[in-house]
């Protein structure tokens, strides 16, 4: 019998906010904005063990043939970043929850003060030491939101980031914010909404038959 989810861990950045416009404003259309981001995420996963995220986006950014002027527009930008408007769900949570973040501190502090929403902990790459999907940055949040993998659910935005929290042993779900993404395997349950996610956590984190 599956264990009884105590807690909840959110990707901020995109789980509950929507990155993907900033991404795009800064990159000049979604086509090259999303190959930016792209690039950036393959770098992390590659690397795992954490490396300043602001060298990582400059570097991304000359890959993919943008200038450095495009990574100080995301930057300047990241402060206007808006949560998905199912975000407010959260509001309504009972189990504790916290957000685990692919960036730096500072940046990770930002957009968690933009998403309007009060977490236990908002907990970075950089602090953490390691990028997702390394399964040492999970369980170390787990241990910060007090929670053994097993009891707590992840909410990915992304399908690695699904597939790293699953291999750490947490309950994995992928909230779906591109259309390319899907679940990884069938595992991970899926969820179009955070309303969803919300509603299984008070069924001790199971998916709705």
């Amino acid at each position: 019998m599956p264990v009884r989810a105590q807690g909840v861990l959110f990707d901020l950045l995109m789980g509950v906010m929507d990155s993907l416009q900033t991404w795009t404003a800064a990159g000049g259309d979604s086509e090259r904005g999303l190959r930016w981001r792209d690039t950036v995420t393959e770098r992390m996963v590659a690397a795992r063990s954490y490396s300043p995220y602001e060298d990582l986006v400059v570097d991304a950014a000359a890959q993919v043939g943008l200038p450095a002027a495009a990574a100080v527009e995301l930057f300047d930008r990241w402060s206007d970043m808006e949560p998905w408007p199912d975000a407010a769900a959260l509001a309504r949570l009972s189990l504790p929850y916290g957000f685990v973040t692919n960036c730096s501190t500072a940046l990770a502090q930002i957009a968690a003060h933009r998403s309007g929403l009060r977490p236990r902990f908002t907990m970075s790459a950089q602090e953490a030491g390691w990028y997702k999907p390394e399964p040492a940055i999970y369980r170390a949040a787990c241990r910060k939101l007090g929670t053994a993998p097993e009891a707590t659910m992840f909410v990915a935005g992304t399908p690695y980031d699904a597939a790293g929290a699953r291999a750490a042993g947490l309950h994995a779900w992928l909230v779906l914010r591109r259309p390319d993404h899907h679940a990884p395997d069938a595992y991970i349950s899926v969820a179009t909404s955070l309303e969803t996610v919300v509603a299984a956590s008070d069924r001790g984190g199971q998916a709705p038959e």
